[in-house]
């Protein structure tokens, strides 16, 4: 059985993509910020195939220690992220940084100390998170769009620098997703044409199993009708 570390594992995305896994008979390690293990992964009826772990992404101590309980994992989903959006011209630093922080700095921390225990699989996987603006820009999301260009820049840098290893590094690149967080923040959007959880999860799920071992540097665009 092979085993997928997930972060962000109990948010509007990662529900879904850890129950995805379960289903199709992978061992989940859930990572997030709660101490306890949320409610709704407890709800899940394959607990003999998951646990959770608290750990803060963003603070390298504690992702080394995490790291270090790690004897064996095959797929590492990088979950975590963030939106901000504001003209530019008003845009503060401190919310540059946070967008860095939870877009980059997760990932990047998360990669790093798992990499060695991943470079140990038959067919270990890395799957980020960009975003569709990442390749293009966007009025008001200029923060939020470079958090995510460099995703996609560390994703394709990776895949590169591994790819005489049995690693691949790719990332999925959605349009808007169809969470709470965003219907609350976009009350007025049309949200039959954002991209579901669910098909996200089958999207990532795919890059995880060891069939997709030919694509190694993609970034895969989720848009639905968006």
């Amino acid at each position: 059985m092979r085993t997928a570390i997930i972060t962000g594992g109990s948010g509007g995305l990662g529900l879904s993509v850890v129950q995805f896994f379960l289903n199709h008979a992978y061992e989940v390690i859930a990572v997030d910020m709660h101490t306890q293990m949320p409610q709704a992964l407890q709800a899940l009826p394959q607990q003999a195939q998951l646990r959770y772990v608290a750990v803060n992404a963003l603070d390298q101590a504690s992702v080394k220690q995490f790291a270090s309980q790690i004897a064996q994992a095959d797929v590492l989903v990088n979950l975590i992220g963030g939106f901000d959006m504001g003209a530019f011209a008003e845009t503060q630093a401190e919310a540059l940084d946070k967008m860095l922080d939870l877009n980059l700095k997760s990932g990047f921390l998360m990669t790093q100390a798992l990499l060695p225990t991943l470079l140990k699989s038959e067919s270990g996987r890395v799957i980020n998170v960009g975003a569709r603006p990442a390749l293009t820009g966007g009025s008001q999301i200029s923060i939020y769009a470079l958090a995510k260009a460099a995703v996609v820049n560390l994703t394709q840098s990776l895949a590169q620098e591994y790819q005489q290893s049995k690693m691949t590094f790719n990332a999925v690149l959605p349009s808007t997703i169809d969470t709470p967080a965003n219907r609350e923040s976009m009350p007025d959007a049309n949200v039959d044409q954002w991209v579901t959880p669910e098909d996200l999860a089958h999207v990532i799920h795919f890059l995880a199993e060891p069939a997709s071992r030919a694509i190694n540097g993609a970034l895969i665009p989720v848009y639905h009708k968006a």
